[in-house]
């Protein structure tokens, strides 16, 4: 019977045996060996015991980002608060935009990586942001979210006709309204285009603490090209307008405004690096 007992003990354990050899164990190698076997087992339940079976590598380390918005002119000093709103032919009065879906997305990692490879700041709930106002710039919060520590290679947000206004708000249905005056007649420029806006960074923005960003608005690239022979009160009602139905017959410079918008908008502050 002892010999039965330690044969399938053995065998448990893999050993091979050729069955035509008779083992013989004194009477002290048998209990070392039950002995050794048991703390062997205790062992490993003990280990089992103290080890979750839902263990993962922890996670990075995580940072506070901000993103608001704001305009700005691309030839100024990065850090310098734009008080300048003329542009040519216009002087700038009020700016509003209306945007959703604002996330930053981190650069390709490794697949055993346990980092999202999104940060949402702002999801399904559009917001409508006044960059100006009377004359006055502003910077506009837009949301606050953890990101894990790393390189990001670009933001995404759509552009969106507003909802989030009355009806009777000017502003409702259109995605961008800037408001001006053109030879010291008033004008307004009308944008209704809703479409997803990428701005890629060249050097990667590295997350790595609290960062404060802006979205900015180059107001000088978003009015670039666009001549006085474009402009015109078309129907002499006093006011200038330039939207997508060709309000007073300036088509050619609405084309031309929404032909400026992917190098109008860019992503300043933070630390950028090559990687």
């Amino acid at each position: 019977m002892g010999e039965q007992v330690i044969s399938q003990v053995i065998r448990k354990q893999s050993i091979k045996i050729n069955q035509s050899l008779t083992l013989k164990f004194t009477s002290m190698t048998c209990k070392q060996n039950l002995k050794s076997l048991l703390l062997a087992v205790s062992a490993t339940a003990f280990v089992a015991a103290c080890t979750p079976e839902d263990e993962t590598a922890p996670l990075g380390a995580e940072s506070e980002v901000t993103i608001s918005a704001t305009i700005a002119d691309s030839e100024a000093d990065p850090n310098a608060r734009t008080t300048n709103l003329v542009y040519g032919n216009f002087a700038i009065s009020d700016v509003r935009m209306s945007i959703d879906n604002v996330k930053l997305i981190l650069r390709a990692v490794s697949e055993e990586s346990k980092k999202p490879t999104i940060v949402q700041l702002r999801t399904n709930s559009p917001q409508t942001l006044s960059l100006v106002k009377d004359g006055e710039v502003t910077v506009v919060p837009i949301g606050t979210a953890k990101a894990y520590n790393g390189v990001y290679g670009k933001l995404d947000f759509d552009l969106v006709k507003a909802q989030d206004v009355s009806e009777e708000d000017e502003m409702y249905g259109y995605s961008i309204i800037a408001k001006a005056t053109w030879f010291d007649t008033p004008a307004i420029m009308y944008i209704d285009l809703e479409d997803k806006v990428e701005i890629m960074f060249n050097k990667g923005l590295e997350v790595d603490g609290a960062q404060d960003l802006l979205l900015t608005m180059y107001m000088d690239k978003f009015l670039e090209g666009v001549s006085p022979s474009l402009v015109s009160d078309g129907n002499g009602d006093g006011l200038v307008e330039v939207g997508p139905n060709n309000e007073d017959g300036n088509g050619e410079a609405y084309d031309a405004i929404l032909a400026n918008m992917e190098n109008a908008m860019v992503l300043k502050n933070g630390e950028f690096k090559d990687k």
